[in-house]
């Protein structure tokens, strides 16, 4: 079943502006790096914070909340191969440069998540393993990052020759990391139904797989499944459903491995299809089951919504549309 994407919204305000390309920096003019984070624990939240957004909401949110971990969204092609944020800021921007910095100085850390729904994917900007593999260590690099996340949706999906050449980047640079007594993990973000994952995700995870790459997690968008249902459930229903499927690639883990290898991602009040509402209610269900099952990582879209609407039942990408206290699903599914 085709979805509408969350990430739409974000995007929406660039569609039709003229973009700036940002170009990499010259080698005389290198920024220094982001300082080194903590890491993450076992289980966590992490969720996503528009980079279009201030990087204060990072500081804001946390003294909010408590909240100490988030997934910066998103990284995509500016100007060809060319890691940028949102297609038109350098990842090395003072500013989310500084943000990461008083995170982690505070206990906190940040995934960088590479794709979406819009613009330019840069597996599919860069033309070969190389030049994929040296836009990603450079981000990494940059950025000082332990996990970085792939947000592959849509008709990136299907392009099967991105999708190897990506695998095989990564696979490179977490062995060249590893070397040299450094850590990556990577994580896939994924489409999925109540029923489970649809086969070119699956086809990406065994290419993943035989191209050696090791995926620490496997993230599910649980949202914008067509008709109205119980959001709490679809979302607990397709993590059931993933397990099975998980089990059937990687055949050695066992059942608290494969729960440990799963994340979770509805978007928070009004999905895109309006019928469904991910309710306060739903990230408790959410929440309570993932303690449970020992399940890896929660997160959402987005951060810049957890906040209540002028009216419910509102689709907004400034606010979730349904009744809520500021950051109550980011406290929720802590």
């Amino acid at each position: 079943m085709r979805r509408i994407s969350r990430y739409m919204l974000g995007i929406a305000a660039t569609v039709g502006t003229v973009v700036t390309p940002v170009l990499a920096p010259a080698a005389s003019a290198v920024p220094a790096a982001a300082n080194p984070g903590p890491g993450f624990p076992a289980r966590y939240s992490a969720p996503y914070a528009e980079t279009w957004n201030s990087p204060s909401a990072l500081a804001g949110a946390r003294n909010a909340s408590g909240q100490k971990y988030f997934t910066l969204a998103f990284v995509i092609a500016g100007n060809g191969c060319n890691a940028t944020f949102n297609g038109d800021t350098s990842v090395t921007d003072a500013s989310w440069v500084s943000a990461v910095n008083s995170l982690r100085a505070a206990g906190g850390d940040v995934i960088v998540s590479f794709g979406g729904a819009s613009g330019t994917e840069l597996g599919a900007a860069c033309t070969s393993v190389s030049s994929l593999k040296a836009q990603y260590k450079r981000v990494v690099d940059s950025l000082n990052l332990t996990r970085v996340d792939l947000d592959i949706e849509g008709s990136t999906l299907d392009n099967t020759a991105a999708n190897d050449r990506r695998d095989k980047a990564l696979a490179q640079l977490q062995s060249e990391y590893a070397t040299a007594g450094r850590h990556l993990d990577v994580q896939y973000t994924l489409p999925v139904n109540p029923t489970g994952l649809e086969q070119n995700s699956i086809n990406l995870l065994n290419n993943a797989k035989s191209n050696g790459l090791n995926v620490n997690l496997v993230n599910i968008m649980t949202m914008d499944y067509g008709p109205a249902m119980d959001m709490g459930k679809a979302a607990t229903d397709a993590a059931t459903a993933l397990h099975s499927q998980l089990g059937r690639i990687w055949t050695s883990k066992s059942s608290a491995q494969l729960w440990a290898m799963e994340g979770n991602t509805p978007m928070i009040g009004v999905n895109d299809t309006k019928s469904e509402v991910f309710s306060t209610a739903n990230a408790s269900t959410l929440a309570k089951f993932a303690a449970s099952k020992g399940i890896q990582e929660l997160s959402f879209w987005s951060l810049g919504r957890d906040k209540a609407c002028a009216t419910n039942g509102q689709l907004s990408d400034s606010c979730s549309g349904t009744p809520q206290s500021a950051y109550q699903f980011t406290r929720t599914l802590r």
